[in-house]
C-alpha cells in the first residue's frame, strides 16, 4: 500500500460516507437542517451528491491504475482542481470558518496530491 493509494482510499471513504451518501439519501428536511438552506435547495444538494460520486469513481480509477503500475496523472489533476479549487473558494470567501473540518480535509487532500505530483516515485513506493 503506497502513500497515494492511502490518499485515494481515505478520500473515497470519508467523502462518500460524510458527503455523498447524506446528500443523496437523507430526507430533504435533514439536508436542509444540516446545510442551513431551505428544503427547496435539496435538489441542488442531490445533484452535488451525484457529482461527488462521479469524482469518487475517478479516485477509484486512480487506485486501479496504481495497481496496474501506472501513475494516475489525470486523477491527480482532477483531485488538485476539485480539492484545491474547493479549498481556495472556502478560504477566499471566509466560508472555511463555518465548515472548518471540510476545509481542512479538502486542503489536506489537495496538499497530499500536490506532494504526489511533485514526487511520484515516493508516492507509489509501498509503505510496508
Amino acid at each position: 500500500m503506497s502513500f497515494l493509494a492511502l490518499v485515494f482510499i481515505f478520500k473515497i471513504l470519508v467523502t462518500g460516507l460524510l458527503v455523498g451518501v447524506p446528500f443523496l439519501f437523507l430526507p430533504a428536511s435533514r439536508v436542509s437542517a444540516s446545510t442551513g438552506y431551505g428544503e427547496a435547495a435539496a435538489p441542488l444538494f442531490r445533484l452535488y451528491g451525484v457529482a461527488i460520486f462521479a469524482l469518487l469513481i475517478g479516485y477509484g480509477y486512480g487506485y486501479w491504475l496504481l495497481g496496474q503500475g501506472t501513475f494516475p496523472w489525470g486523477v491527480i489533476a482532477m483531485g488538485l482542481l476539485s480539492n484545491g479549487g474547493g479549498a481556495a473558494v472556502l478560504f477566499a470567501k471566509g466560508a472555511w470558518r463555518r465548515s472548518k473540518l471540510i476545509a481542512y480535509f479538502i486542503t489536506a487532500v489537495a496538499v497530499a496530491l500536490a506532494v504526489a505530483a511533485l514526487a511520484p516515485d515516493m508516492a507509489v513506493t509501498p509503505l510496508w
